[in-house]
């Protein structure tokens, strides 16, 4: 990474609209490298690319204080800059967005760290000390480079950016919080070094000697841009007609106001404004809903073969459904999805047994109906790999995010646990482990080997990962020789983009034809009630059968918090029935079809032919 040395310029340019003109410029010319600076401005506020200016802030104060109003092409919130505010620039190459602020968030708390400031990383894109906030950051991404600003507050006058920026209610929920400065704090207050002392730091620590000085060349085509970003137009000609507002804030996302224009129930044009990031051009989802009659179902499948998440950072189709109508209509849970709540010994040793050890168990995590049932019978599903998983899959109660370091012991646990439980048969799944060279699979051979060693009459299912579609993954946790080995489907075709974040279709199938090849009885889950349509299912059958894929299990999909995707619908026992007379008819050699079928639920009756 190099530094960016810009020709000291008078201090009537020295405003956001020419820095930003030299980070775009750089992140289209100077592809050589990755590049750092720090610069600051006199007072300003600085909104972002999807904000109403007028929704944002105090014009009237800022008018009265001198305070300029410019406006980023990156998202994020409004942001109060003064001469006591650093503003750190990375122009950066990263595939992944989440990595380009997980590693230069912390990359400016690093620099804090370093002088014994107590700087964190929290939240979306915030640095705090002692709860408050000292820097929050912002991106976009031009072909070439992702160009990320970090904001440092070190000396900032805090009582002018209370009063010239707009705080919405939603921004301040409870918590005895009365006012933007008590959730934001200065630098300065936690050390004794000066703010170009930290700057000459912040440039030793990021790029040690190595820089690079702008030429006269290029602050003629900085100029140039510099013209867009200050012109009247860009800062404040993207106010959108509407007839319709609707406004949420999600954690994840942010604050978003939707703005409609409807003409006779139907979506004309569709509008976003907040402090959310994109990652790319929102036009898929406002084309796909143009001329779409205005109402839950009508939105939804028109959003149907698009994913949010993919455009909105923090986004979700479900989300976008929650902001335009709210939360969707209840349905009831129906009797015959009470589960019975009865204990007994064996569930007892069972749970003491799991706990002892400190293993994970899909049981648990998963939040199983049938776990009471399972544990009374001292039958378990043991979860590998940790219980953190790299997907964050829409359905899926397991916790998502950077897993930690695999425990070398745990194969040997699960091993002595399924000895200790006097299991006939050890079903074992994990989380997926995309962060590992081989997903894990060296892991799950290990714990077979295990399992085999110490409990050789023990009969042995696999619940596989799809491991990145890499045979050569499969066919080495294959060469264990387990008794079965399964690998769900989830759902049908055309839901598994909005319901798996990784997985895909086409990919599980080949997944089912790899396990089918080795000449092992090969099973498959689905979950029922998403959305889909009967034919759907059976086309679904269809597609699984065609891998050599004998055994299927079907089952209610049941909401795991009010923050997964909604179920839509409460399939009745007879028509689990049903599918399971079509499946055996169809092919399938054993079939488990019923609201509570899981996917490990009575697996040891395959082998018992039962």
């Amino acid at each position: 990474m190099r530094y960016i040395v810009i020709p000291e310029q008078p201090l009537e340019r020295q405003t956001p609209a020419f820095y930003f003109a030299v980070e775009e410029y750089v992140a289209n010319h100077f592809i050589d490298d990755e590049y750092f600076f720090v610069w600051c401005v006199p007072p300003t506020l600085m909104v972002g690319r999807n904000q109403l200016v007028a929704n944002e802030v105090n014009i009237d104060y800022c008018k009265q204080h001198g305070i300029t109003i410019f406006r980023r092409k990156s998202g994020g919130g409004c942001v109060f800059a003064d001469k006591g505010c650093l503003q750190f620039s990375y122009i950066v190459k990263d595939d992944q967005v989440e990595d380009t602020f997980r590693k230069y968030m912390g990359a400016t708390a690093h620099v804090l760290q370093a002088l014994d400031i107590p700087a964190e990383v929290t939240g979306r894109n915030d640095i705090l000390i002692d709860g408050k906030k000292v820097s929050g950051a912002a991106f976009y991404t031009t072909p070439h480079r992702n160009v990320m600003h970090n904001t440092l507050l070190f000396g900032s006058d805090l009582n002018v950016l209370q009063h010239c920026i707009t705080t919405h209610k939603e921004k301040l929920p409870t918590k005895g919080i009365t006012s933007l400065s008590k959730k934001v704090t200065n630098v300065c207050n936690y050390t004794t070094i000066t703010k170009d002392q930290l700057v000459s730091f912040a440039r030793k620590q990021m790029c040690g000697d190595k820089a690079r000085t702008l030429s006269e060349a290029d602050m003629r085509s900085i100029g140039e841009l510099e013209k867009v970003w200050k012109s009247k137009e860009f800062i404040y000609g993207n106010d959108p007609s509407f007839t319709v507002v609707r406004r949420h804030r999600f954690p994840e996302a942010g604050l978003i106001t939707a703005y409609l224009e409807i003409r006779n129930n139907t979506i004309e044009t569709l509008t976003l404004r907040g402090d959310y990031f994109l990652l790319q051009d929102l036009a898929p989802v406002s084309d796909a809903l143009k001329h779409v009659t205005f109402d839950r179902e009508s939105v939804e499948k028109a959003l149907g073969g698009i994913d949010t998440s993919h455009i909105i950072r923090g986004m979700s189709n479900s989300k976008m459904l929650r902001l335009l109508f709210g939360r969707p209509p209840h349905v009831m849970k129906p009797e015959w999805l009470r589960t019975s709540m009865a204990t007994n010994q064996h569930y007892g040793d069972t749970q003491s047994i799991i706990h002892k050890n400190s293993l994970h168990t899909i049981c648990e995590s998963g939040l199983c109906p049938n776990r009471n049932e399972c544990w009374r019978m001292g039958t378990a599903t043991f979860m590998i790999g940790g219980d953190i998983c790299t997907r964050h899959c829409k359905f899926c109660n397991t916790l998502s995010g950077r897993p930690l370091p695999l425990d070398a012991d745990e194969p040997l646990k699960v091993a002595r646990s399924v000895r200790q439980m006097n299991l006939r048969y050890a079903v074992l799944t994990s989380v997926d482990r995309d962060d590992l060279p081989d997903g894990g699979a060296a892991h799950w051979i290990k714990t077979v080997n295990e399992i085999k060693k110490l409990n050789p009459a023990t009969g042995i299912e696999l619940l596989i990962p799809d491991f990145g579609g890499d045979k050569t993954l499969i066919d080495s946790v294959l060469a264990t020789h387990p008794h079965v080995v399964g690998h769900n489907m989830e759902t049908v075709r055309r839901l598994t983009p909005h319901v798996r974040s990784v997985a895909t279709y086409d990919r599980s199938l080949k997944v089912l034809s790899v396990i089918a090849d080795a000449g092992i009885m090969c099973k498959t889950g689905m979950m029922l009630g998403l959305g889909e349509t009967e034919d759907e299912v059976l086309q679904a059958m269809d597609d699984i059968l065609a891998t050599g894929c004998s055994i299927l299990t079907l089952g209610q999909y049941l909401q795991p918090t009010a923050h997964h995707l909604p179920v839509k619908e409460y399939i009745s026992p007879q028509q689990f029935e049903k599918y399971k007379k079509i499946a055996l008819h169809k092919g399938f050699k054993y079939v488990e079809s019923g609201p509570l079928v899981r996917s490990s639920y009575h697996a040891e009756s395959v082998l018992r032919g039962k």
